[in-house]
């Protein structure tokens, strides 16, 4: 019997739950496509809302080659950011809190007007989609994947748990941030002052723009929009980089400023 959205969400709400580790999916909650397994997404956000807040915007997951290489995965996908979740400058979290935290340098949109569903047969494009950016900054997005075995992995076990977006940490905006070449910025990782990944922002679809066009078309074909006001969190320039108990993360991007991970017991 295939497994409903209703059955993924109880699935999830059990893991996150018991924060158990899940190497992968038993076969049982695997759903048959990937619009059953946004459909799952949906079920389980309805229930995590009251806790994690409101959509605050969106996550684009599978968009570089040094994210393609670590997962063996290359269909992009998206994941809800939740607003309790959202996080300026600095934070400090708990190992209680996570199975395996990761962190993925990002640049960050944020979005200054809704966006309407796209037109028939004319999908948004880096250049259609470019008024509706307000702002850009450098941020992580703090991920949640736990501690699944990549050798197993699909894209639709991301589909399903929100992206693996546990938490989203954003830089402070700079005003001039139009006059940069978003395509050509280079970001960097450090552990306690040591950089351990650098990437560059091109390699993120191209250029960070595309990202947003791209979850703009697919959040159309499943009914839903971007809203003034929303971030978009559009791809990591580094492999995910999980970083242990009791270290500081800096992770920087040219122009666009830094972000800081306190990780404790």
């Amino acid at each position: 019997m295939a497994v409903t959205a209703e059955q993924i969400a109880d699935y999830l709400m059990d893991v996150r739950r018991s924060r158990v580790t899940v190497g992968w999916w038993p076969k049982a909650r695997m759903p048959a496509d990937e619009r059953t397994a946004y459909a799952g997404q949906d079920a389980y956000l309805k229930r995590i809302v009251a806790e994690d807040g409101d959509v605050a915007g969106y996550k684009i997951g599978l968009t570089a080659p040094a994210i393609w290489e670590q997962t063996g995965l290359r269909s992009p996908a998206y994941g809800p950011i939740r607003r309790n979740r959202v996080f300026e400058r600095a934070v400090t979290l708990k190992a209680s809190q996570h199975t395996r935290l990761g962190l993925e340098l990002e640049i960050i949109l944020t979005v200054n007007a809704d966006v309407p569903a796209p037109a028939s047969g004319k999908p948004y494009d880096k250049d259609s989609i470019t008024p509706y950016i307000a702002s850009a900054r450098a941020g992580f997005e703090l991920i949640e994947d736990r501690g699944a075995d990549y050798s197993r992995l699909s894209a639709l076990h991301l589909i399903m748990d929100v992206g693996w977006n546990w938490g989203s940490l954003l830089a402070a905006e700079n005003p001039d941030w139009a006059k940069l070449d978003l395509a050509n910025l280079k970001g960097s990782v450090s552990f306690d002052g040591e950089v351990v990944a650098t990437g560059s922002s091109g390699d993120v679809m191209g250029h960070c723009v595309n990202s947003l066009a791209w979850v703009a078309n697919k959040l159309g074909e499943h009914g839903k929009q971007l809203k003034k006001g929303m971030i978009v969190s559009t791809g990591s320039m580094v492999a995910c980089q999980f970083i242990p108990v009791g270290t500081t993360a800096v992770g920087r991007i040219d122009g666009l400023g830094e972000v800081t991970v306190k990780y404790e017991f």
